[in-house]
């Protein structure tokens, strides 16, 4: 009987499912060579660049030869003999089959909504094409950046310090931190169901190793899959030890430092909070991923980050605050079109003055027995540098681990408090 009035409403019905769910075309076979290029953009050759070659060394004797492949904030820096640079090949990352296959199932699936948030995703790379003369591309990228392949879990312990402008450190805090993804996993049997139903994108956990008045303070956040849901935190304090429940600021500064928490990975904030711009495409020297586990830092003030650097192609995206008490004026990214990643990125106060920069360093795993073949850039140091005040923060992950089992049990708010007591 159902089939019959079903099939009795024709053409009506045809129309009213496909206003109800939406519809993609599969990837043609140009589209899917355009997304293969942008995913293995190195295939064909790494970028080529007169005076930079694997082997020599940028420094101010020669930096006219970067001219074209560093920004401005950079070269001044080289320019002024604080940092020398040395090249090193580049890097053709090893990625994740399953993300780019995740990437081209899904073409024509994800959507921008009227206030720039995103519709319909279900996993890989949002938009992998992106055009520059689109006026959404800006938000676009941002959404690349978000959803870019970070794992399932990660797991860290590394030493932040502060470094003042004679090089010397100030104070040191050591961390252990862990965090677990619920959604957008590419086996999808691997999705916490019930993070799923809370719109749970992921959660991470923190506890302080070390200095001794800090020991033992913990952090538990909840981040929503719905960007204009607030996230959600809880802390831990060892001297009381007291669990309760804070507001999660993005304009906090990490254990006073000199950098925002909405400054991690690059940004970490609220993607409807800003305006993003596209910029568009370039090729950049930047920091190279490393052929092992540990950055260097070096330079004046031992501020930079010494590894070896590369040339890759990036895309480039400014964001601007809507909130005009947020303490910056904007900031601009270079992602890494290969991985999305953050390479660098810049800090301007709101007279457009250059104001901080900020330095990621990854890891290539293949390099890493301990994350072989995992197929994400290991995050293995950052560089916060503040010319304003003449200071720096600096973090070096001691130990790194992506994809290992982690209970979702562990990231609740009773485990936090038993772990305190």
């Amino acid at each position: 009987m159902l089939l019959r009035k079903i099939s009795s409403l024709g053409v009506l019905v045809v129309v009213s499912l496909l206003g109800f769910f939406p519809m993609r075309a599969p990837a043609q076979d140009g589209d899917k060579e355009k997304i293969l290029e942008v995913f293995y953009p190195y295939r064909q050759g790494a970028p080529q660049v007169e005076g930079i070659t694997p082997g020599s060394k940028i420094n101010k004797d020669n930096f006219q030869a970067a001219e074209k492949v560093l920004p401005p904030e950079i070269l001044r820096v080289v320019q002024a003999g604080d940092l020398e640079i040395t090249v090193q090949e580049t890097t053709d990352f090893p990625l994740r089959e399953a993300y780019v296959s995740a990437t081209l199932e899904h073409l024509g699936q994800a959507q921008i909504g009227e206030e720039g948030e995103l519709k319909n995703y279900t996993k890989g790379r949002p938009f992998p094409l992106l055009d520059p003369a689109d006026p959404q591309a800006g938000v676009k990228a941002a959404w690349n950046y978000r959803y870019r392949d970070m794992g399932d879990s990660l797991q860290t312990q590394g030493v932040l310090r502060s470094v003042n402008n004679s090089g010397g450190e100030e104070r040191s805090v050591e961390t252990r931190y862990a965090r677990l993804y619920g959604m957008h996993r590419l086996n999808p049997d691997r999705n916490v169901p019930q993070w799923e139903k809370e719109d749970v994108w992921w959660r991470e956990y923190s506890i302080v190793l070390r200095p001794q008045d800090l020991e033992g303070a913990q952090r538990l956040t909840f981040h929503y899959d719905t960007d204009t849901s607030a996230d959600a935190a809880w802390a831990y304090d060892p001297r009381t030890r007291r669990t309760r429940k804070v507001v999660y600021n993005h304009y906090e500064t990490s254990f006073g430092l000199n950098f925002l928490t909405e400054d991690h990975s690059g940004f970490n904030g609220y993607l409807h909070a800003h305006t993003w711009h596209y910029l568009g495409e370039q090729v950049v020297l930047a920091p190279g991923f490393l052929k092992g586990t540990r950055p260097t830092f070096g330079g004046k003030n031992n501020w930079y980050p010494l590894i070896p650097w590369e040339l890759r192609r990036v895309v480039m995206v400014e964001a601007t605050p809507k909130d005009s008490n947020h303490p910056y004026g904007k900031r601009r990214l270079y992602i890494d079109w290969q991985t999305f990643a953050v390479l660098y990125g810049f800090i301007y106060d709101h007279d457009g003055a250059h104001w901080r920069t900020l330095f990621h360093c990854f890891a290539n795993p293949n390099f890493n027995p301990e994350n072989a073949d995992v197929g994400v850039p290991l995050p293995v140091g950052n560089a916060w540098i503040d010319y304003q005040t003449s200071h720096a923060s600096l973090w070096v992950g001691d130990k790194v681990l992506f994809n290992q089992p982690l209970p979702p049990e562990i990231f609740t708010v009773k485990e936090m408090m038993s772990r305190g007591k």
